[in-house]
């Protein structure tokens, strides 16, 4: 456990509306990139082997992983996007709340569409927000 707890080569990307401090409880494992949405793209991130990202934040984590060759791509609550271009991850890991049913259908098609290996997990009682069950999960998914 404290191996993965001193594991900062895992980049986090969060949701428009959140700031990083709304994930304190993640930050011993994950490293919260700083993200300016008034001009997303533009923060320095740290090379690494898995990228996460939550909501919007997944966007962003896509456009890493098309740019860098990476392990592992959690996407925890993917919006609804047009297609998501060509990765270069390893394994991508979708996360959903059971509460976002309407995210789900979404990332069926998105998953069709990827040819890297690909694993989805509902979250029981989850609602859109990375807390309780949802971050137990996530944080078993990285932990891999």
């Amino acid at each position: 456990m404290h191996s993965k707890k001193r594991n900062k080569r895992i980049n986090f990307f969060y949701g428009l509306g959140d700031k990083p401090s709304d994930y304190g409880a993640l930050s011993k494992y994950l490293n919260i990139i700083k993200i300016d949405w008034n001009n997303p793209g533009s923060e320095k991130v740290p090379q690494c082997d898995t990228v996460v990202g939550f909501s919007m934040g997944c966007f962003l984590a896509l456009d890493y992983a098309e740019k860098h060759r990476i392990k592992k791509l959690v996407l925890c609550s993917l919006p609804v996007c047009e297609n998501v271009g060509p990765v270069k991850a390893d394994e991508i890991i979708f996360l959903v709340g059971e509460k976002e049913k309407w995210i789900l259908k979404e990332i069926n098609r998105v998953r069709k569409s990827m040819k890297s290996r690909s694993q989805l997990f509902m979250i029981l009682g989850a609602k859109h927000k990375i807390t309780g069950n949802y971050r137990k999960k996530l944080l078993e998914v990285i932990g891999n």
